[in-house]
C-alpha cells in the first residue's frame, strides 16, 4: 500500500505508525526490555466512562470525574490494553489485552473487583474490542482468529474459532444471526452467529481494515489503507457496489445518518458522501490526520485529530461550528463517545486522560486526571 500525505502530515503522523509497529512486534516476552504501549479506548453506559489505557482499565464517575476501581490493582508491564471495554446489560466489564487474555471483571464495593472468568486460548494479544452478542462474547485477535466465547463462564462455544488470513485488529459487527468481520488481509467476512460458519467473502479489497464496517441497510461500508472508502452489497454476498477515492488511508468507520457518510482520512480531510451514488457533499481540510470513526448527532458530526483538535462540522455543509479552543494538548487517537451533551476524549500524551467537551459550545473540562 502507498500512501501519500502533505510532508507536514507525514510528521504528524508519526506517533501512529510507532504505535503500528509496537503492536507488530513480537519479540516483546516476558523479561524483555520492551513495555507495552497502547493508545486509550473509551466506552460508556449511563453513569460510568470506561478507559482502557496501558496497564490500567479505569472506571470513572461520569459526572464527577472520580475513579470508582482500577484493574489490576497494580500495574503490570506485561499487560496494556487498546480497545474499549465491552459492558453487559447487568455491569459486566469484559476487556482484552496485550497479554492474549480475556477478562471479564465484576465490580464491587469499595472499589473491589472480581475476574469473573479468564480466557487465555489466543495465541497472539488482543487489539479491538470484544463485542458481546446475546448469551457469546466475540473476541477478535492478532493471532487472525475470532473466537466465540460463553458470556457467563468464558469457555468456547464454536468447535473452532474462525481463522482469517490476516490479523484482526476491529471488533466484529453483528446484525441479526450474521457477524461481519474486517481484516488486515485485505477482506470482509461473514460469519453465522451460532456455528463461526463462513458465509461469503470478499475477494481482496487492496487495502489493510483496521476498523469495524458500517452497515447502512443493504451496504456494508468498509474504510481501507488503499485510500478507499467502500460499500459492499451484503444481499449480494459482499460484492462492491461502489468505491470513493479519498487522499490517504481510511483508518477509522463512517458514521452514517440519512443516507449520506462521514470520514476522514490520515491527511487530515474530512468527507461526506452520499450513500446511494458515492457523490462527495463536501469535504473540509482538518488540522491533522484521523485515526478515528467521527460522532454524531442530528445537524453536527464531530472529528478528532491527531494534532489534539476537536471540530463540530455542520452536517449539511461541513462548516465549523466550533473547534477546541486550544487543543486538547495531546494526540486524539481514540473514538470521541457521544453522551447526552457531552462528547468525551481520551488525550493521549496528557496529563488529563479523559476530556468532558459540551457538545453544543466546544467548552472543555477535564474529567480524569489518574492521581487526583
Amino acid at each position: 500500500m502507498s500512501t501519500s500525505p502533505c510532508p507536514a502530515n507525514k510528521i504528524t503522523f508519526f506517533p501512529v505508525l510507532t504505535l503500528i509497529m509496537a503492536i507488530l512486534l513480537t519479540g516483546c516476552g516476558a523479561g524483555g526490555a520492551i513495555t507495552a504501549s497502547s493508545w486509550p479506548g473509551i466506552s460508556t453506559d449511563e453513569t460510568t466512562v470506561y478507559l482502557a489505557f496501558n496497564q490500567f482499565v479505569h472506571a470513572i464517575d461520569l459526572n464527577h470525574g472520580e475513579e470508582s476501581w482500577h484493574y489490576p490493582e497494580e500495574p503490570d508491564r506485561a499487560i496494556s490494553f487498546f480497545a474499549p471495554p465491552a459492558i453487559t446489560d447487568d455491569g459486566l466489564v469484559i476487556i482484552g489485552g496485550y497479554d492474549k487474555v480475556v477478562y471479564a471483571l465484576e465490580p464491587g464495593v469499595g472499589g473491589n473487583v472480581r475476574v469473573v472468568w479468564k480466557f487465555e486460548g489466543a495465541s497472539d494479544r488482543i487489539v479491538g474490542s470484544p463485542v458481546v452478542a446475546g448469551d457469546l462474547v466475540l473476541v477478535p485477535s492478532a493471532d487472525y482468529k475470532l473466537y466465540a466465547l460463553d458470556l457467563a463462564k468464558g469457555n468456547p462455544v464454536w468447535a473452532e474459532p474462525f481463522a482469517a488470513q490476516g490479523a484482526l485488529w476491529s471488533a466484529p459487527m453483528v446484525e441479526g444471526d450474521t457477524v461481519y468481520l474486517a481484516s488486515l488481509d485485505h477482506r470482509v467476512y461473514a460469519l453465522d452467529l451460532s456455528s463461526g460458519v463462513e458465509l461469503w467473502s470478499t475477494d481482496s479489497l487492496n487495502g489493510a481494515i483496521t476498523d469495524t464496517p458500517t452497515l447502512a441497510g443493504n451496504l456494508l461500508l468498509v474504510s481501507t489503507f488503499n485510500h478507499q472508502m467502500i460499500a459492499l452489497n451484503i444481499k449480494r454476498r459482499g460484492e462492491v457496489e461502489w468505491t470513493f477515492d479519498a487522499q490517504g488511508w481510511v483508518w477509522g468507520s463512517p458514521a452514517v445518518a440519512n443516507g449520506i457518510a462521514y470520514f476522514a482520512d490520515n491527511t487530515g480531510m474530512a468527507y461526506a458522501v452520499d450513500l446511494t451514488n458515492a457523490h462527495e457533499l463536501w469535504r473540509i481540510e482538518l488540522d491533522g490526520p484521523v485515526t478515528v470513526t467521527p460522532a454524531l448527532r442530528d445537524g453536527n458530526v464531530f472529528f478528532v485529530t491527531e494534532a489534539g483538535t476537536v471540530y463540530s462540522l455542520e452536517t449539511d455543509s461541513g462548516k465549523s461550528l466550533w473547534t477546541s479552543n486550544p487543543n486538547l494538548n495531546g494526540a486524539l487517537l481514540s473514538d470521541p463517545v457521544l453522551t447526552g451533551d457531552t462528547l468525551l476524549v481520551a488525550v493521549m500524551g496528557s496529563e488529563c486522560l479523559v476530556s468532558a467537551i459540551d457538545s453544543y459550545s466546544g467548552a472543555v473540562r477535564c474529567l480524569f486526571q489518574p492521581g487526583e
